[in-house]
């Protein structure tokens, strides 16, 4: 499918880095005030609310311009919580979900009569839930999606967006693309037979599922400190953390953690474990490597090899929401360098370590006087 950006900020980037306007998608929370320019180079837009609709009728009235609608089909599935309608970080779908327009919108009239009353051609039905991987859910909001598909004789694509989850350790499912995927396709065929033999393209964002485990963020332990009584912990402290990967944090995410010695030596892996708290180099308590999992507000030990100060710590499962969501530099920390090794084991420099002028250069000195 079509690459999909979420600010006109991605588009511009993905333009300037050789991708062709036409093959990009935008669904976006803030309409950008040049939505219309994108459009005209070539960008599918999806309208994810009442009023981006309104806009975007107003401004194509009469055109026959082709959009792309984004439904709120009424549930979710987030990865961190097994409710399909309450508030989940993950769970982008649902009454508790802001993300697109309420489906009780495309059936009571509200978006018809929009999509009417400026002359607009709709070519897409636009649906994400979250990152859970219960295929009775993903197999209900298919064919709640093909009916809002039926609405408009013009629609030629449905996108059931991605979210598909990654199993970062051991015991965690993965989705199981066959398991899901099978009666989706199912129901397109059964679109197809009841509507006249119109076929429809089935349009999936699966990128964390492709690249989450093809990343890994490698800090050293720069300190190593322990505390005692009640609720005490031995901490490691890396050179890195939430300015590298913000989901444990956030989400309370857990990753996988493997400890190195930083001599690079193989027979100095040693075998004695302890169990510890990882934590990362903000003066931020929430700066957690380890959290309780879906729980980001509470410590977990995790048994490790036993860690030595400048010792290696490897973080799998980071290609995913950890470098772009990351929250680089607080406390003025830089953004890190990344390494691309090639399949001879080959490394290469694809983004250098941000420099000390780069975090501060847009920094304007105060007119004298102000204070």
């Amino acid at each position: 499918m079509p690459p999909k950006t979420i600010s006109k900020l991605q588009v511009r980037r993905a333009i300037s880095n050789g991708i062709p306007p036409e093959n990009i998608s935008l669904s976006t929370q803030e309409l950008p005030d040049d939505f219309a320019e994108l459009v005209d180079l070539g960008i599918k837009l999806n309208a994810c609310s009442i009023s981006q609709l309104e806009r975007f009728g107003q401004h194509f009235a009469g055109t026959g311009q082709k959009v792309g609608i984004r439904v709120n089909p009424g549930v979710g599935s987030g990865g961190f919580s097994k409710s399909t309608t309450g508030f989940s970080k993950t769970n982008v779908g649902g009454p508790s979900s802001s993300f697109g327009i309420w489906h009780e919108y495309m059936t009571d009239g509200t978006v018809p009569s929009i999509v009417d009353k400026y002359g607009l051609t709709v070519e897409r039905i636009h649906t994400h839930i979250g990152s859970g991987s219960d295929p009775k859910i993903w197999q209900s909001v298919a064919l709640r999606s093909l009916s809002f598909c039926e609405m408009f004789d013009t629609i030629t694509a449905l996108n059931l967006g991605g979210g598909y989850k990654v199993g970062r350790n051991p015991g965690e499912p993965t989705t199981d693309l066959q398991e899901i995927g099978a009666p989706v396709a199912d129901e397109f065929r059964n679109f197809a037979e009841k509507n006249g033999g119109r076929e429809l393209k089935l349009e999936i964002e699966p990128g964390t599922y492709l690249v989450a485990m093809a990343g890994a963020l490698v800090s050293t332990v720069q300190d190593k400190v322990s505390t005692e009584g009640e609720g005490s912990h031995t901490f490691l402290k890396l050179d890195a953390g939430m300015t590298d990967v913000l989901r444990p944090s956030l989400y309370g995410a857990v990753h996988p953690i493997t400890i190195l010695p930083g001599s690079g030596l193989d027979d100095e892996v040693g075998t004695d474990a302890e169990s510890v708290v990882v934590v990362g180099h903000c003066c931020e308590s929430g700066d957690l490597m380890t959290p309780e999992d879906g729980e980001p507000e509470s410590l977990s030990e995790r048994k490790l090899r036993k860690a030595e100060i400048g010792d290696v710590v490897v973080m799998d499962g980071s290609g995913a929401y950890c470098a772009g969501m990351s929250s680089k530099n607080y406390n003025s920390f830089p953004e890190a360098p990344e390494v691309l090794v090639d399949k001879e084991g080959k490394a290469h420099l694809v983004r250098a370590r941000q420099s000390p002028e780069q975090i501060y250069e847009n920094e304007v000195d105060v007119a004298e006087g102000v204070f």
